[in-house]
């Protein structure tokens, strides 16, 4: 009877834990310990291009530019990423650039088309874990790259017509995620990023002297510094 009873108990004690439910996320989302899948875009920024290291001006010198969202420059992020402990998410931040005017050339007053991609690991940490909207400040680190067109079309005044662009960069992302559903939360952020460009010119080496850093044997130079800042508006799933 006594053995009975054990096996009675063992098994409602199975049967119990098959019949809980799995871990689910609170009414106000809180429970984060699941896969985060997100798309975003800059709403506005703020560039600036420096040359690095320092060249002389007839060269090429900084540019400043302010845009708005598909005005010369279209910024999206995308990425996947898990989150663990109700407080952190790490994952894989992709994003795509394409503007037209905004990046820096070789040539002075040469405006350019450039469309660039960037995979970034990134790591973010949340500071209320239970709170339908919910402050976090996530650091991104990668590498990136590209192709910009100059947008004259003579080779002769203007050869470096095509470049490759590859570059390392480091951004930091300050913003707040509100949870509209306990799946779904809107993202909104400032971001800051900062990347070392090296561009590799791709016209024949037969252009004039005096351009050898545009010569496509040359391979990757540094070339510039680029700072920017954008507010930034996103959609994340979480599963």
């Amino acid at each position: 009877m006594v053995r009975r009873r054990r096996w009675t108990a063992r098994l409602g004690l199975v049967v119990g834990l098959l019949a809980a439910p799995g871990t689910v996320a609170a009414e106000d989302g809180s429970d984060t310990n699941r896969w985060r899948v997100h798309l975003g875009a800059d709403l506005g920024s703020w560039v600036r291009q420096t040359p690095w290291p320092r060249v002389p001006d007839r060269i090429a010198g900084s540019r400043d530019h302010f845009g708005f969202i598909g005005l010369r420059r279209l910024h999206l992020g995308m990425g996947i990423g898990h989150g663990f402990r109700d407080r952190f998410v790490a994952g894989l931040h992709l994003q795509y650039e394409i503007s037209r005017g905004i990046q820096r050339t070789l040539a002075p007053g040469a405006e350019a088309r450039a469309v660039t991609v960037g995979a970034m690991p990134y790591f973010t940490v949340m500071f209320d874990r239970k709170h339908v909207v919910r402050p976090y400040l996530s650091i991104r680190a990668g590498m990136g790259g590209g192709l910009l067109t100059v947008l004259d079309p003579s080779p002769l005044d203007r050869p470096e017509r095509s470049s490759s662009l590859l570059y390392p960069l480091l951004a930091f992302d300050v913003g707040a995620h509100a949870f509209v559903s306990p799946d779904v939360s809107l993202d909104g952020m400032l971001s800051v990023e900062h990347r070392w460009e090296y561009l590799r010119g791709t016209t024949p080496s037969m252009v004039p002297e005096g351009t050898a850093q545009i010569r496509s044997e040359a391979g990757h130079l540094s070339f510039g510094r680029r700072f920017s800042t954008s507010i930034v508006l996103a959609v994340s799933r979480w599963f």
